[in-house]
């Protein structure tokens, strides 16, 4: 690959110090990388910004760079299916790492977290042989075990639901398996990505502790905390507030639930959705106000399912009551609209994390999470897409008694300045160190 190409900008010098290759590829990486890029800058490293093209959208992609101050070295072009992203990033990606490698330094690539990127990328500095930083390493779902989820379906069949005891399950670990594939791809691209890294930065201890599990070298991994904190410092501002008030007053009365579904699983599968539109929906009728984001997957289920009409007849019907909009391009404007909000429910698991710091509550529209140190603090309840109308009941519950709702903030401060102090603890003058297998054998 030519690294001039794309918009990109040319390969200069030859330090052979590393190249710390910041890898993003969706809104979410740009959020929560733009943080570790500026840290590296900040600390004299040599740090470039590769986009791989999978989100393109000014909403999605341009409008966060502009709004995080990052600019791109290169973008990769490659967008479409699954397949198409992981096939194309994982071979233009090696073929610029390798170009990195001759004319300028050793590269280490930071892929974040589960998207397609990440797991692309990985694939790429993996088969080179070269350094990977898995940002928000060790994500696994936490579920709820059967006899938890039956009952909670039970509970709603004789309308005996009770928030005290729903509550109090979602405190018990006990109450919650691993071994989950949702959310998928996720799920598969966190475990790849994990694979191949030489530094596993973990969130929480929770992470540490499924790493650890999954046989990983205890020296590979470091409780960081997550740079979504470090976004939120930058996003959030005064601002951003009154704007949203001037052009949707009606978020003054606080009483607002957003609701946003995109995953997969929940956007691809029939049944699915329209419970979780049936929810919504109830939620409407009985007066609540809603916030509804229509996400590029959201948009499609509503067209693949023949939604539309249902959708536009919900929104004249309850007027002002019912805000329904693509995603904002402006993240300033979506933490200031969250912190407005009564409570959020989604299915994302960026948004999960946002809101523990935001102070608002969350409903997890899944059958489980991949952040289920949110679940085990308390801030965040789950409400698995089987049934309208337990969607609707743990909403309603969750909001008439957010006022008594309290959590633990997880995430501390400061989560970049700490992962790369634990990076350049572990150079060794041509990259990370590697580890072997000598280590589970003391030799």
């Amino acid at each position: 690959m030519n690294a001039q190409a794309h918009g990109s900008t040319p390969i200069i010098g030859g330090t052979r110090e590393p190249v710390h290759v910041v890898l993003v590829g969706t809104k979410p990486d740009i959020i929560k990388q733009a943080p570790v890029y500026h840290e590296l800058v900040a600390r004299g490293h040599h740090a470039i910004v590769c986009h791989t093209g999978q989100h393109y959208s000014h909403n999605l992609s341009g409008s966060m760079l502009e709004e995080f101050n990052i600019r791109e070295s290169v973008n990769l072009g490659v967008s479409g299916s699954a397949i198409d992203v992981t096939s194309g990033v994982s071979r233009k990606l090696a073929d610029y790492l390798t170009e990195l490698d001759r004319e300028v330094g050793p590269p280490i690539t930071y892929a974040h977290g589960d998207t397609s990127t990440a797991m692309s990328g990985s694939l790429a500095a993996f088969g080179l042989g070269q350094g990977l930083v898995h940002v928000e390493a060790g994500l696994r779902t936490l579920s709820p075990i059967r006899e938890v989820l039956h009952e909670w379906h039970d509970r709603i069949e004789t309308g005996s639901f009770d928030f005290q005891t729903f509550k109090a399950q979602h405190l018990v670990r006990a109450n919650f398996g691993r071994g989950s594939r949702e959310p998928s791809p996720e799920q598969f691209n966190t475990r790849v990505v994990d694979a191949g890294a030489q530094f596993h930065a973990a969130p929480v201890e929770l992470n540490r502790e499924y790493l650890l599990e999954d046989g990983f070298d205890p020296k590979t991994i470091a409780v960081v905390g997550n740079s979504i904190v470090d976004a939120l410092q930058t996003g959030m501002t005064e601002t951003a507030d009154q704007e949203l008030l001037e052009r949707f007053p009606a978020f003054a009365s606080g009483e607002f639930i957003r609701y946003c579904v995109h995953r997969k699983e929940n956007t691809e599968n029939r049944a699915r959705f329209t419970a979780l539109m049936d929810g919504m929906e109830e939620l409407l009728e009985g007066g609540h106000s809603v916030l509804f984001i229509r996400l590029n997957g959201t948009e499609s289920a509503i067209d693949r399912f023949g939604m539309r009409e249902w959708l536009n007849e919900l929104e004249a019907r309850h007027g002002d009551r019912l805000i329904s909009t693509p995603v904002w391009d402006n993240y300033s404007h979506v933490l200031a609209a969250m912190q407005r909000c009564a409570l959020i429910a989604t299915d994302s698991g960026s948004i999960q994390e946002e809101v523990n710091v935001l102070g608002v509550p969350c409903v997890t529209l899944r059958f489980g999470s991949d952040r289920g140190e949110s679940l085990l603090a308390g801030g965040n309840f789950l409400a698995p897409p089987t049934r309208g109308d337990l969607i609707a009941e743990v909403i309603r519950q969750v909001f008439a008694h957010r006022g008594e709702i309290s959590w633990e903030r997880i995430y501390p401060e400061n989560a970049s300045t700490m992962l790369v102090e634990e990076v350049e603890a572990r150079l060794d003058g041509s990259g990370l160190l590697p580890s072997s297998e000598e280590w589970r054998y003391g030799l």
